[in-house]
């Protein structure tokens, strides 16, 4: 069982049934989730290196200050899973269900989210620096102050997104579809630069 204030390395925890679990302060080194249920599950300033939780169930789970590193989410039903303040560098989240998830803040980026939807959902201050975002929903999200700086938005939806004051260094412009998108000064700029248009200041 896993339990507060623990080290785990090159555990496993495969198909195990561990629902409304709370664990905080804990660290897992290397540890394989496979198919477990962690549905309702709280984790509280916990850490989780290169661990893999594909097929795992975390539905209606919440993660507080929790980082996940490198971690495989492959297949993972995150159905109205939270994240407020958590490190999710580098992982991958390939064809997981992440409907109805909720991010605050946090750092996601060098993250694998290729093809998710996230339409309509508040994702200011998020970092996605280097983040994987092609051919994501992104129509109607909130991304103020949000931090796109070379992340991969190619073939993504940004129509009516809210961009303002989100740092965009190193996006490619020229390919996007922005039709109703709300630009700061700086973003609109940029935009004219990419297309080959002159700024005199």
């Amino acid at each position: 069982m896993i339990t507060d204030y623990k080290d785990y390395t090159h555990q496993s925890f495969e198909e195990m049934k561990m629902p409304y679990l709370e664990v905080k302060h804990s660290r897992f080194d290397h540890c394989s989730f496979k198919n477990t249920h962690f549905d309702e599950a709280n984790f509280n300033n916990c850490l989780f290196m290169t661990c893999d939780f594909t097929g795992c169930r975390l539905n209606a789970s919440k993660h507080i200050n929790t980082a996940f590193t490198n971690c495989k989410f492959r297949f993972a039903d995150l159905f109205s899973a939270v994240f407020i303040d958590c490190k999710m560098t580098g992982s991958t989240f390939n064809e997981a269900n992440l409907l109805g998830i909720i991010i605050d803040k946090g750092n996601w980026s060098y993250t694998n989210l290729r093809y998710h939807s996230f339409k309509n959902l508040d994702l200011s201050q998020v970092r996605f620096n280097r983040a994987d975002l092609y051919a994501c929903n992104l129509e109607n999200t909130i991304l103020n102050e949000a931090d796109l700086s070379f992340a991969n938005l190619n073939q993504a939806q940004l129509k009516g997104c809210d961009l303002r004051n989100a740092k965009v260094e190193g996006v490619n412009w020229s390919e996007l579809d922005i039709k109703g998108a709300h630009l700061d000064m700086f973003q609109c700029i940029m935009l004219a630069q990419s297309l080959g248009a002159k700024v005199d200041y």
